[in-house]
Order: C-alpha cells, then structure tokens, then sequence
C-alpha cells in the first residue's frame, strides 16, 4: 500500500512469479513473519500498526499482499493460517463460500489508465456458490440491516495511487489532510450490494439504502488507516460509507476527511448508469 522498501525481504514462498501456480500452502509461521514485516521505518509507528488498525484477518491479509505486491492464489485455508498469525476470526463466511482469492498481473499491454494513474494489478475471487447472500456483518448506527449480495466470480482492478494532498470542509473551514497509500479497489466484475430490511429502511431513510458497491478505498492518515467505500443506490445516487476497520463500524456519509476520499477516488470507482442499472436488475430477476 505505501512505497516499498529495498530493504525489505519477503518470505520466496509468499512472493511468487506472474507465472506462478497456486502456491503451497502455507504455515502460521510464515504468515505471522510477512505480518510483521509488513511496515519498515517512517511508515507507521512500528510494525504492530496494520494489526492494530485492522481487526479483520481477510483485510488484513489484502493489505499485507499489496503491501508486498505478493501474487498468487489462495484458498479458505490459506485465509484460515493467516488469521491463526492474526489473532482474530473474519467475518465473512469464508471457509464456507471461499474457493479462491488470487492477486495476479493484468495481461501484457493490458495496463489500465486514468486520470494520471495506472492499474496492473488485479483481484479474482471466486465462491461458492457463485451467488450467495449473508447477514450484513458491519454495523450501521447500531443495526445489521439487511443482507450482503454476493456474485462472482468478483473482479476488483487495483489502482495504487499515492500520496494525495485531500482538502475538505471542517464547520467552514477549509483543512488540507496528507493521504499517503492510497490505493483504490474497483469493482469490474460481479457484484457486491447491501440489500436493506425494508423496515430498516424506512426508519432510517437516507441513511441506510440499498447500495451497490462500485468500489472501496484506503489510506494512512495521521497514523489512521481510513477506509470508504463508493457505492450507487438503485436511483443511481451516489452513497458513501466510511468503514470503521477497528470495530466493524459503518457510518453513513462518513468524516468530512471520508468525504474528501470518495471524492478523490470517484474517478476510478463511477460506473456508467446503465450498467448500474444492469446490475440492480439483474440482481431483482
């Protein structure tokens, strides 16, 4: 997620060719030496500050592979000695609905650009089945409202795209926030939506809506990793939740500092209306 350093030496096991086939499993040890490598000097406080921000094994274990630019592909399994080096259970279902989870390099000449950035990584996951639904696991102002919508196999390009300098409007005055490792998910394939209890809903209005995920972003800010996500209601209306990685918290709309990201990240996250449409449909079908 941020620069890498030369120094840094990574496990052979877990950095593998673009070539390379799925990997070996590997062991809890090895897991917990690339966790503890995961930060070199002037990055974070000490090499302790992804765990202590990041409950979540699954996304502890995407960062730390980003971190590293490690490729390859991995099963529940793999997933389950992380989170063994990790000290917590995810909670997303995986050793149920997780078939594989594979970073791998965009194909020659297939590097991806926009707006000054370039994106030559990818994310394929694949489930079981390819189409599911579970209970929201995060919490909106209190609620686990609804259910998760899952189809895959789920493609999200990865765009990493720096140090970014984000302004934005704190009770009227205008504040500059340093965001460094910014690197933003985009949804290209398959679909991630929260499907909102009906009842919910209604009691919460603007705050809890159907969304359809288009994309989620992160960044170190002031020792903080900050997560959003940018998401479209069924109108096509832009939605924004800011996640929480520390408690499993959503809050809608998020910090003005939240805010600020989306809005940086919306050029890599925007679908195209008809294709939100498309999705919202066919999901309804």
């Amino acid at each position: 997620m941020h620069r890498r350093l030369a120094s840094l030496v990574l496990p052979l096991c877990l950095t593998l060719a673009a070539h390379a086939q799925t990997p070996a499993r590997p062991d809890s040890a090895r897991f917990l030496a690339v966790r503890d490598a995961a930060f070199g000097p002037g990055l974070a406080p000490d090499p302790e500050a992804l765990r202590r921000e990041v409950r979540d094994p699954l996304f502890g274990f995407v960062f730390t592979m980003v971190e590293h630019d490690s490729l390859g592909s991995w099963t529940a399994g793999d997933l389950a000695d992380f989170a063994a080096t990790w000290g917590e259970e995810s909670v997303f279902p995986l050793a149920e609905h997780l078939v594989s989870l594979t970073r791998e390099p965009l194909p020659a000449g297939g590097v991806l650009r926009e707006s000054g950035a370039a994106c030559r990584r990818r994310w394929v996951i694949h489930l079981r089945p390819e189409r599911l639904e579970i209970p929201m696991p995060y919490s909106i102002l209190g609620y686990h409202p609804g259910k998760l919508s899952f189809a895959g196999p789920l493609v999200l390009h990865e765009w990493p795209l720096g140090a970014r300098s984000v302004q934005v409007s704190v009770e009227g005055a205008t504040r500059r926030f340093l965001a460094t490792g910014l690197t933003v998910f985009q949804m290209s394939g398959g679909w991630i939506l929260l499907d909102v209890d009906a009842w919910l809903d209604a009691l919460l209005g603007d705050a809890a809506d159907d969304a359809l995920m288009q994309g989620f972003a992160v960044a170190w800010v002031d020792g903080e990793l900050v997560g959003i996500s940018n998401s479209a209601d069924r109108r096509g209306r832009r939605i924004l939740g800011e996640l929480d990685f520390r408690t499993g918290e959503v809050a809608p709309n998020g910090r003005p500092l939240a805010r600020g990201l989306a809005a940086d990240a919306r050029a890599w996250t925007g679908m195209p209306g008809t294709l939100v449409r498309d999705l919202w449909s066919r999901y309804d079908g």
